[in-house]
């Protein structure tokens, strides 16, 4: 690891090893109905991709599923 470099190579902002999420710094309301869709989807594939306009949230809510399936993926997501 470079000298002064607080996280090693590679891992970037807000990532860490061992399939740990980042923290939610602000509360999560609403998608309820795209978070479904989301679980539903990954019964059926094993990659899901959310598009949609820069600023509506597509992170957020796919950490929020991602957190929801955790138990689903041991080894990390």
């Amino acid at each position: 690891m470079p000298a002064g470099c607080l996280k090693p190579p590679g891992i970037g902002s807000g990532q860490q090893r061992g399939g740990q999420l980042p923290v939610e710094r602000a509360g999560f309301v609403g998608r309820q109905e795209e978070l479904g869709l989301l679980h539903r989807a990954f019964e059926e594939a094993p990659l899901v991709t959310l598009v949609g306009p820069g600023g509506v949230g597509e992170s957020r809510t796919a950490l929020r599923a991602a957190a929801g399936l955790r138990e689903r993926f041991p080894d990390g997501m």
